[in-house]
């Protein structure tokens, strides 16, 4: 198939028409983002792609695909810069798997009871406000008079009383991080690890900005390390994300692979940006994206309230609906629950659905409008975030570099 490089292409598995510059720049966006912080990205680029038309189980695969491949690239450029502790990455993977079964099974339990989606949007509400209010009252603290105390530098954190407790734990076997630069418990790392990964399991996402940051505040490690770090693990979690996926048929391939010529080519600039820019500021640019996240979370909140106005009536319809009866007795066998397989039905005849809604009354006509304006809004937010702090990380990479030659220049000049 003809890509063209600018202009529109189709993907056939989701039925979405795009401008491949649209990806590309996405890409490369949250490429720089990806190698800079050591996340995924996935709180950006799913509204993201939502907002440009994918529905949204395509615009999780896809991104899985993406992730993976991009983090490979980060992480080739992080170990070259000695950023990545293998050693506590390999552990962390067990944990993580561990902790993800948990996370996946205590989603069946709620969806029972039918509380997933309230506790969930509320964790993660919690988990974003919490993470990015702490980092913001780290830095200012850290940094609180440093602009007229020259002396006082301001780099890194430093270790977490936390961390340091963490550390003092003599739980047999001890292991030594050669790369983070301290020994510790195989069990804090294993249980760490379990402990994140149980929460991305649970909220559905890669769970880099969740573990990050316990990289640097609960086990102990330098922000660079951190980050490095972490990006490894995303390479083995997030091929099998893209695996577990495109076995449903739910990742757009041709999508994937134009987001990662633009991806591959951020990456490195993220990464190389992390040699330029102070520990503690790396904290401070990821807190303040934590907070967008947040925002962008609630306005997927205010979104799904506008859905319940009309959800029960729209899933009654699709239930009495010749064609979804249909369905359920050839294809619908493959999905696990009714609600699954109601939404998987609406997927693909969103014509249907929408020429439905079109005849109901007024209040059910704006409920969607307002629906579909929520989730644009939350979209965009993320879309601006994303292409404004790629900008600002590239400024200080270059910024860096220009310094770096001129101190090397006074040198060779003295």
């Amino acid at each position: 198939m003809d890509i063209p490089l600018l202009g529109t292409i189709y993907l056939p598995i989701s039925g979405v028409e795009i401008m491949a510059w649209k990806l590309i720049l996405l890409g490369f966006c949250v490429g720089v983002i990806g190698g800079f912080f050591g996340v995924g990205g996935a709180f950006m680029v799913t509204p993201a792609l939502n907002v440009f038309g994918f529905p949204m189980a395509y615009a999780i695969g896809t991104d899985m695909a993406h992730i993976a491949g991009k983090s490979i690239v980060a992480t080739a450029k992080h170990r070259k810069y000695g950023n990545v502790d293998m050693r506590l990455g390999l552990l962390m993977i067990v944990g993580t798997a561990i902790g993800i079964e948990g996370g996946a099974n205590f989603i069946m339990w709620l969806e029972k009871v039918g509380r997933v989606d309230i506790v969930v949007r509320y964790t993660y509400m919690v988990l974003l406000f919490g993470l990015s209010s702490f980092m913001l009252y780290e830095y200012f603290k850290l940094t609180k008079g440093t602009s007229t105390d020259k002396s006082k530098p301001v780099s890194d954190a430093g270790t977490s009383t936390l961390a340091l407790k963490m550390q003092s734990l003599k739980i047999p076997p001890m292991i030594h991080l050669k790369v983070s630069g301290f020994h510790i418990s195989m069990w804090v790392v294993l249980i760490v690890s379990a402990f994140t990964g149980f929460l991305a399991g649970f909220l559905g996402v890669g769970g880099g900005f969740i573990r990050m940051p316990s990289l640097m505040y609960v086990i102990g490690c330098p922000t660079r390390v951190a980050v490095g770090t972490d990006l490894f693990e995303i390479v083995v979690t997030g091929a099998y994300g893209a695996f577990s996926y495109a076995m449903k048929g739910r990742v757009e391939l041709i999508a994937a692979t134009v987001m990662l010529i633009g991806a591959a080519v951020g990456a490195q600039f993220g990464t190389l940006a992390t040699q330029y820019v102070k520990g503690l500021k790396i904290r401070l640019y990821f807190a303040t994206t934590m907070l967008l996240a947040g925002v962008s979370v609630i306005f997927k909140h205010i979104a799904g309230t506008y859905k319940k106005v009309y959800s029960s009536d729209l899933n009654a319809w699709v239930k009495a609906n010749p064609d979804f009866l249909e369905y359920v007795k050839t294809e619908g066998a493959k999905v696990s629950s009714l609600k699954a397989q109601v939404a998987e039905w609406l997927l693909f005849h969103k014509a249907e659905a929408q020429a439905w809604i079109a005849q109901q009354s007024d209040v059910i006509v704006h409920a969607r409008a307002m629906e579909k304006a929520w989730n644009a809004y939350a979209g965009y937010l993320m879309l601006g975030a994303a292409v404004g702090l790629s900008i600002l990380i590239i400024m200080k990479m270059i910024a860096g570099i220009k310094l770096e030659k001129k101190l090397l220049a006074e040198k060779v000049v003295v």
